[in-house]
């Protein structure tokens, strides 16, 4: 199958009339579209994007006027921001009428509604006598597309059509709002923030942003909008690894110093940062590196959305440290480095016979005093309980252990063990250098 790109709105309206897939721009990523109303063409959508058919999606209109049919009740606040805010990135979560499929709410009685702002797909929706269902153009989980070239290199000979509408100008996903028990919750932050929402509706807005089971609404997955190769997230001051791309929110370094260095936003906003986030992802994405290293973004407005991003993006990951032959300063300042927030001691006995000063207690004594935290699992079966506790409290932890010959160590079986259930392990070596571990390869390392 060939995939045009073009401009042609005539052409992309009569691909959907077909029943077609085809791909449309917003103002905050491109869209894998289909009528909303014709399970066999939403349930392409589905497939495309190998998506959980739990999932619900995001069903466009044109204008408010659209918006009855679609819905069993409309209240008052919805009305009021439908009116305020549309068109533009904010999605409202209303009860459903019969003439929404329940395939296209995952079987939820509600239904997820937007009036996306560009231009295109505006005059677009505007020809068509059916709603659009339109998720994110890519593969479930992964990076979303903000160019045509992005929809390409994910669907290309997949779907006929890709509107073209250029560069998308928000560059990151719709708010989602909803109405729980009579309070109002936000589902995924987005460009319009909490903020602005209770200022305008005078009331106060509660959040429930993630799910393991049935979403609530479109986007609520713990992992998702996740690059090919593993991301760290959170670092205050990524360390530049010859083996990472290094993103950081404002450019803070010669970037002569690291070939592979990327900037969120150059000139220091959230809104730019907003728009440029996709777009620096699919860029780590074909750089020659093993993992990405990505600076922790400000916590405030609209960054609030990119954390939230960011977050689901983050690889769940751990890292290991020997000592047999680190001095204590050397070991005490590779923890810094790496922002190492705590210590999950795999040693069979708390005592060291090769370095007295990593004898348990004096060791659990130190890192306190540095604000780490410290846990002793010595049983192989128990390391995956106590690694996930530190997790949910530390963002970086680290398996130590401390043998005459290093390469006998159970971490290194740990680090197969652990690469095989998912996570990215990490070897730090005395040498600052991060290396991600490749379980065929796991042995020997030169500690």
């Amino acid at each position: 199958m060939e995939t045009i790109v073009s401009t042609d709105l005539r052409k992309a309206a009569d691909y959907l009339r077909a029943g077609e897939v085809i791909a449309i721009p917003t103002e905050t990523v491109y869209g894998l579209a289909a009528n909303a109303l014709d399970p066999q063409a939403v349930e392409k959508i589905f497939r495309l994007k190998g998506r959980p058919f739990s999932d619900p999606l995001i069903v466009h209109v044109a204008d408010v006027e659209r918006v009855p049919p679609l819905v069993s009740a409309l209240p008052l606040w919805a009305e009021k921001l439908m009116n305020l805010f549309w068109p533009g990135p904010l999605t409202i979560v209303l009860p459903k009428s019969e003439q929404v499929p329940d395939l296209t709410t995952g079987g939820l009685p509600t239904v997820a509604l937007r009036c996306p702002k560009h231009p295109l797909t505006q005059a677009l929706l505007e020809s068509l006598p059916f709603p659009l269902a339109a998720p994110s153009a890519n593969p479930f989980g992964r990076v979303s597309p903000t160019t045509p070239a992005h929809v390409l290199e994910y669907f290309e000979g997949q779907i006929p059509f890709i509107l073209d509408g250029g560069p998308c100008e928000t560059g990151i996903e719709s708010t989602i709002l909803g109405e729980e028990n009579g309070r109002l919750v936000i589902y995924r932050p987005g460009a319009i923030t909490k903020e602005t929402l209770e200022e305008v509706l005078d009331t106060k807005i509660g959040y429930r942003l993630y799910t393991k089971s049935q979403p609530q609404a479109p986007g609520q997955f713990p992992k998702h909008y996740a690059p090919s190769k593993p991301l760290l997230y959170g670092w205050q001051d990524p360390p530049l690894e010859p083996h990472a791309s290094i993103v950081l929110f404002e450019d803070e370094t010669d970037e002569s110093e690291h070939p592979y260095v990327h900037t969120l936003s150059p000139s220091g906003t959230l809104e730019e940062a907003a728009q440029r986030l996709y777009q620096v992802l699919h860029a780590c994405e074909k750089d020659p590196t093993e993992y990405i290293l990505f600076q922790q973004v400000p916590q405030e407005g609209l960054g609030l959305a990119l954390h939230d991003r960011l977050r689901r993006a983050h690889h769940p990951s751990v890292f290991t440290i020997g000592h047999s032959n680190h001095p204590w300063e050397l070991f005490l300042d590779l923890l810094r480095y790496y922002e190492i927030g705590a210590i999950l001691d795999l040693r069979r006995k708390p005592t060291s016979a090769i370095a007295p000063h990593f004898s348990q207690a004096i060791l659990q004594k130190a890192l306190t005093k540095e604000g780490i935290l410290y846990d002793w699992q010595p049983v192989p079966n128990r390391v995956l309980f106590s690694l996930e506790k530190l997790m949910a409290r530390a963002p970086r932890v680290a398996l130590l252990c401390a043998e005459a010959d290093p390469t006998k160590c159970h971490r290194y079986k740990e680090s197969d063990e652990l690469t095989e259930k998912g996570f990215a392990v990490f070897h730090i070596y005395p040498n600052y250098t991060l290396r991600l571990h490749k379980a065929e390869l796991s042995l020997p390392f030169e500690e």
